[in-house]
């Protein structure tokens, strides 16, 4: 006795080929959408990358930019300091008045200048040592003030934009040994 399918395959010609599964039926306006959809996608994944290279690009720009000026800006302090001497070593004749305000005038002029690129004086005095804004070059003994206190400020520091530009050169305070004179514990480093 045969099964139903081999029945079924005594009836069919040999030579007529079978139907295939019929595939579900795609709408070619769907697969369009898909399409539009992704390439959106996409197109909006590259404007974010375009703008974030952007970004990144400006601020890279703006430190090199700083970097550069950090050595004008230096070299700018060493006259500026030059002027601030003067300024105290004032002449004691009658063209002293004129003397001051030329120089006074000119030591404005240049503090307006270091202003305008974000520079500003690193406060020293009376504050307590901070190793990124200060540099010892001397201590002195004392119980006036507490230990590692500035006591005063040989050379002025400053900042720019926040971060140090020069730092300040200092005389801190160091705890007595032994009860001894103040003025004994003052040492300076060698080339500053």
């Amino acid at each position: 006795m045969q099964t139903e399918s081999e029945q079924e395959k005594e009836m069919k010609p040999e030579g007529e080929p079978q139907k295939p599964a019929e595939a579900p039926k795609v709408d070619p306006a769907e697969v369009q959408q898909k399409e539009i959809d992704s390439l959106r996608n996409q197109l909006l994944r590259l404007q974010a990358d375009f703008e974030n290279a952007k970004k990144r690009w400006l601020k890279k720009e703006a430190e090199l930019q700083e970097i550069a000026n950090k050595e004008v800006l230096i070299q700018l302090l060493d006259i500026y300091d030059d002027f601030e001497r003067a300024l105290s070593a004032a002449p004691e004749n009658r063209d002293a008045n004129v003397y001051m305000a030329g120089v006074e005038m000119i030591s404005k002029r240049l503090e307006g200048f270091l202003k305008s690129y974000g520079v500003t004086r690193i406060e020293a005095a009376g504050k307590l040592f901070d190793p990124e804004q200060h540099e010892a070059v001397a201590h002195e003994a004392t119980e006036s003030v507490p230990e590692t206190t500035v006591l005063a400020e040989m050379r002025t520091g400053y900042l720019m934009n926040g971060r140090v530009l020069r730092p300040a050169v200092v005389k801190v305070a160091v705890k007595p040994e032994g009860g001894g004179d103040s003025s004994e514990g003052t040492t300076f480093k060698e080339g500053v």
